[in-house]
């Protein structure tokens, strides 16, 4: 008998940081079960809210779909297959669908914040009209025949998917083995890309975004199997790598807001005045010195703070 999904325990708009709270006997299989299990019924508790072209359930949503694409990353082996790999494609697909919405709601509450003693009433317009249509093409997406058939395949996926039923499936360590490996490893990863951080340019400081953002959530997907020291230590290293992503994501935000003024700029009728354009610069400027600062600070106490204490 098909399975049909029960309402989410987590409220609707309610952030999906730390939800998933895993058994201590549980394998890493039925870890993996559990915290899909959990992001797929935040997935479709959004919808009504994107349908509503609320940019809360849209930015939910994605948060949603980023952490059930880190999970996939995060077990990786553990988990791959033909169709783990279609999931994948999906999931990018309906991530991208989601983007734009996100990214123009960011830029227009940016500028008018800023108020912008010079900034030009087309261009506003523009803006507006741009990010209206990138939320009407968000509330499509949710009633498409395609959306539908994921949320129904990953339902089988996770369920009864080809990582169920490879031959070594009895053999997977436990959650906590399994996590104490794969936080250790990530943790080292990226305090070696740290190092380097100030050297980097856009492109290079957003993949170390992602991959920080990824060790992030699989920190929050494994917490809860880990308590006395090795739960402070986590919850230690987890605070300041919550710091670095903030710098880090402040960071980009300017760059796709620079990116998306720039596609702007280039249309006759929708360019912001050369006041406003040198405001906002020097704002975006101020913004980059302060939180490269913080970011360098915080890359500098995850070093000195290191997961389990290794």
């Amino acid at each position: 008998m098909r399975r049909t999904f029960q309402k989410p325990t987590a409220k609707p708009g309610a952030a999906p940081a730390n939800d998933i709270d895993l058994s201590e006997i549980a394998s890493s299989g039925e870890a993996f079960r559990a915290i899909v299990t959990a992001l797929l019924h935040l997935i479709v508790a959004q919808q009504p809210r994107v349908r509503r072209r609320d940019p809360s359930g849209v930015h939910q949503m994605r948060i949603a779909l980023r952490r059930m694409r880190a999970a996939i990353s995060v077990f990786g082996d553990l988990v791959d297959g033909r169709d783990t790999q279609r999931m994948k494609r999906e999931l990018k697909w309906l991530a991208g669908r989601l983007a734009p919405a996100r990214d123009l709601h960011l830029l227009e509450v940016k500028i008018k914040g800023a108020k912008l003693r010079a900034a030009s009433p087309t261009f506003l317009k523009r803006l507006g009209a741009d990010r209206g249509a990138a939320f009407d093409s968000a509330r499509a997406t949710v009633d498409l025949q395609r959306f539908r058939k994921l949320l129904a395949d990953l339902e089988h996926w996770i369920e009864a998917g080809e990582w169920t039923k490879r031959a070594d499936a009895d053999d997977r360590p436990s959650a906590e083995v399994f996590a104490r490996k794969v936080l250790t490893r990530r943790a080292r990863k990226l305090n070696k890309r740290l190092a380097k951080l100030e050297q980097l340019d856009d492109e290079e400081r957003h993949r170390v975004r992602i991959a920080a953002k990824k060790l992030n959530y699989a920190i929050g997907f494994f917490e809860s199997l880990f308590d006395g020291k090795a739960g402070k230590r986590l919850k230690r290293f987890r605070k300041h790598l919550k710091k670095l992503l903030d710098a880090l994501g402040a960071l980009n935000d300017v760059a796709v807001h620079r990116k998306l003024a720039g596609k702007f700029a280039r249309r006759a009728q929708a360019k912001l005045d050369p006041d406003a354009a040198r405001q906002l610069a020097d704002l975006d400027d101020a913004e980059i010195r302060r939180q490269m600062k913080t970011a360098l600070k915080t890359a500098g106490k995850l070093a000195e703070d290191p997961l389990f204490g290794d």
